[in-house]
């Protein structure tokens, strides 16, 4: 993921960010009530589900998911990554989500032993963003709502977002927003 504009440099207005996906990544369906969501294909394959249509978007393609509409998008290749620069109008809390759950990850690929830790990270991480998206399957939503519910452990713990162990930087981009 390389931040090309970020909430910072516009003044809140756009976040856009490169990603390279790997073949079966899969975002569930969900709603960003107050902002929009869209993506270009630089290469491989998007396949996109808006407001229950699906279609596959190509190489200089661009899907949209507007505001209030559920959306869900994949990479449906088996061995193909999949490039693409997406936008989210306005950036709301959108750059702490993507750079503090990839900061979650990338800890717990590190170490699996620091699963719990990772896990109420995660709670604080989705309580902070819970107003601007929310998944539509009940799985999903019933797995928010439970790790919302954990995030004042983890604080209480004085577990941070992102950046580190501490969050400070995460915390200082999430009171921007």
């Amino acid at each position: 993921m390389t931040f090309l504009e970020t909430y910072e440099q516009t003044g809140g207005e756009l976040l856009r960010v490169e990603v390279l996906l790997p073949p079966g990544f899969s975002m569930p369906e969900h709603v960003h009530p107050r902002q929009q969501e869209r993506h270009e294909v630089l290469s491989g394959t998007l396949r996109g589900r808006v407001g229950g249509r699906e279609r596959d978007y190509r190489q200089g393609e661009q899907a949209v998911g507007p505001p209030g509409l559920p959306h869900a998008w994949r990479n449906p290749s088996d061995r193909e990554d999949l490039r693409m620069v997406s936008e989210h109008r306005p950036a709301l809390h959108m750059e702490l989500m993507l750079d503090g759950g990839s900061a979650i990850a990338r800890e717990l690929e590190a170490n699996k032993a620091s699963a719990p830790k990772q896990l109420l990270r995660a709670a604080i991480l989705l309580d902070d963003t819970k107003d601007d998206f929310y998944f539509t399957g009940a799985p999903m939503r019933a797995l928010m709502a439970v790790l919302v519910a954990l995030a004042p452990v983890g604080r209480l713990l004085g577990y941070g977002i992102g950046y580190g162990e501490d969050g400070d930087q995460a915390a200082a981009v999430g009171s921007e927003g």
